[in-house]
């Protein structure tokens, strides 16, 4: 390809990546189109933007991808033009570098049409596992979008809030190769030795991921699952997908209508790759082969495809942000599980839950002696604190032990209502969520500030003091 760049190559370390250039444009739509590059792997690609209109002209216009993608080719309205580009510090992206391309925009309107050609590789980092299976190699295609790994062009700032863009995304590969992509499958044809792969998302920019193996797919109704050829990954997939068609089933009964235009995209990703991105929930090799609805398997399936259930769309710095986006599923998915296999089984998951968190308190340490962060009240943890917290943390266990104790004090069925009314609110701050409370458990303001502004675990939040339900 023909490079009409006038390219700065340096890496700033004074900061985070900054415009300069005054508030950045929002983004009304993409049109992707994207090759996989099996013979050297990596991608080509080509993304159209068109912003909402009557954004205002910012003295510069500016775009962030993953460090290792080259520019190529810029145009805007048809007009090839110049960029200057240099690295960043950007931990939005999971190698912590982006690649910044900025247009002086002095004398221009803003475009009706930005177009980007781009093309490179995405190698594993080993600076922020577990998120490194984030690459493009000759296994395929693995990447989740800003937060992770910016495989298409992102008007955003570090650490920025995101939000709800339309995409078209075209995905070429090898005919052995089948992509999945948060969003709505629109066609998949195979011609020769390409297949075409045609998607159509209206989500936030945070969750378009994007990941291409040599799948076969077993799709039944909405549901879509994507298993390897394997006899063993195979043989699971069908019980992995009666699981998942009760999981759904209670969870838009009892939560929400969860999202993804209908489809639901269950994936076999690799290792580290137990992710959900929208209406896409992937569940890593080894956690599908050995599939057992009751095991960490299960769970993990559970807590993963609750996520669009019981999101509520927050500001990245509001206080309540960590915990919904990991606190709210570490407890949701279990009463599920429960009317699913029934018995003990919640009882004795919130018993382990609690003796695992009364250890970590002790100990500092986590289930394989390793140290852990000093904990901190659950609406103090902020976006950049979700890695440390989650799964393993104070997210999982005293956010799960606090929906615990709300269900044993005001009682199952009114419960139920009050998750309803949760998940209906258009917002949320202390203020609403605590009235919410307080109208189903008068007299409930004190030990709720307890339990969300401090780490007190007083006798009286204890499941001693409580008689769990199954």
């Amino acid at each position: 390809m023909k490079s009409c760049l006038a390219a700065t190559v340096v890496l700033t370390i004074a900061g985070f990546a900054a415009a300069g250039g005054g508030e950045m444009p929002t983004v009304a739509k993409y049109s992707i189109d994207l090759a996989y590059r099996a013979e050297d792997p990596g991608i080509e690609a080509l993304a159209d933007v068109t912003f909402v209109e009557g954004s205002a002209v910012p003295s510069e216009l500016v775009f962030y991808l993953h460090g290792e993608l080259s520019i190529d080719e810029v145009t805007v309205d048809g007009e090839s033009i110049d960029v200057e580009q240099d690295l960043v510090w950007y931990p939005s992206d999971y190698a912590g570098v982006a690649r910044r391309s900025r247009i002086d925009m002095a004398g221009r309107k803003m475009p009706r049409r930005l177009s980007i050609r781009y093309s490179g590789k995405l190698n594993p980092s080993v600076a922020r596992a577990p998120s490194n299976y984030m690459r493009v190699d000759p296994d395929g295609i693995f990447l989740r979008s800003y937060g992770y790994s910016l495989w298409f062009p992102t008007f955003l700032e570090a650490d920025r809030d995101t939000y709800a863009v339309e995409a078209e995304i075209t995905v070429r590969t090898p005919a052995s190769l089948m992509a999945v992509v948060t969003g709505e499958r629109l066609e998949d044809t195979v011609e020769g030795n390409l297949r075409v792969s045609r998607w159509r998302a209206a989500d936030d920019i945070f969750n378009i991921q994007l990941t291409a193996r040599p799948f076969r797919l077993i799709q039944e109704g909405g549901f879509h699952l994507y298993s390897l050829r394997d006899a063993e990954s195979v043989a699971t997939a069908a019980e992995i997908l009666s699981f998942t068609s009760k999981l759904q089933e209670f969870f838009r009964e009892n939560y929400s209508d969860g999202g993804g235009g209908g489809q639901l995209h269950v994936v076999q990703m690799p290792r580290f790759g137990d992710i959900s991105s929208g209406n896409m929930v992937g569940i890593s090799d080894r956690i599908w082969r050995g599939f057992d609805p009751a095991s960490y398997s299960g769970r993990t399936l559970a807590h993963e495809l609750v996520h669009p259930f019981v999101h509520l769309h927050l500001p990245r710095r509001s206080e309540f942000y960590a915990f919904v986006i990991e606190g709210f599923p570490s407890y949701f998915h279990l009463p599920a599980m429960a009317s699913i296999l029934g018995g003990d089984f919640y009882r004795d998951s919130i018993v382990r839950i609690q003796g695992a968190y009364l250890e970590r308190r002790e100990t500092g340490l986590d289930r394989r002696g390793n140290p852990l962060p000093e904990e901190r009240p659950l609406l103090e943890l902020t976006a950049a604190d979700i890695p440390n917290f989650k799964d393993r943390f104070v997210l999982a266990d005293r956010g799960l032990l606090f929906f615990n104790w709300l269900r044993e004090r005001i009682g199952t069925d009114d419960f139920a209502a009050f998750t309803k009314e949760l998940f209906a609110l258009e917002t949320l701050d202390f203020e609403n969520f605590a009235a919410l409370i307080q109208s189903h458990l008068p007299g409930s303001k004190d030990d709720v500030d307890l339990w969300l502004r401090t780490t007190e675990f007083p006798a009286r939040f204890r499941l001693e003091a409580q008689n769990p339900r199954g």
